[in-house]
């Protein structure tokens, strides 16, 4: 798994808005988008409920958050 889409997850998790993730990151949000889509594809499940404001972690991305910040720490 590469790191830089760990780097996308946490932003977009921090700032619960894959659109503020993005400007955070300096990035399109139509990259951030595809990364997020491409990191829950290769885990096998959603991490993120859209919702009209923004985004909330499912229960996977509530347990992917604090290991993907310590990996991306390192």
């Amino acid at each position: 798994m590469e790191s830089n889409l760990l780097r996308i997850f946490v932003a977009v998790a921090q700032q619960k808005s894959i659109t503020m993730g993005a400007k955070k990151l300096r990035v399109t949000q139509t990259n951030v988008t595809l990364r997020i889509k491409q990191l829950e594809k290769n885990l096998g499940y959603k991490l993120f409920h859209r919702v009209p404001k923004g985004i909330i972690l499912t229960k996977e991305g509530e347990t992917l958050l604090p290991l993907a910040t310590e990996i991306i720490k390192k």
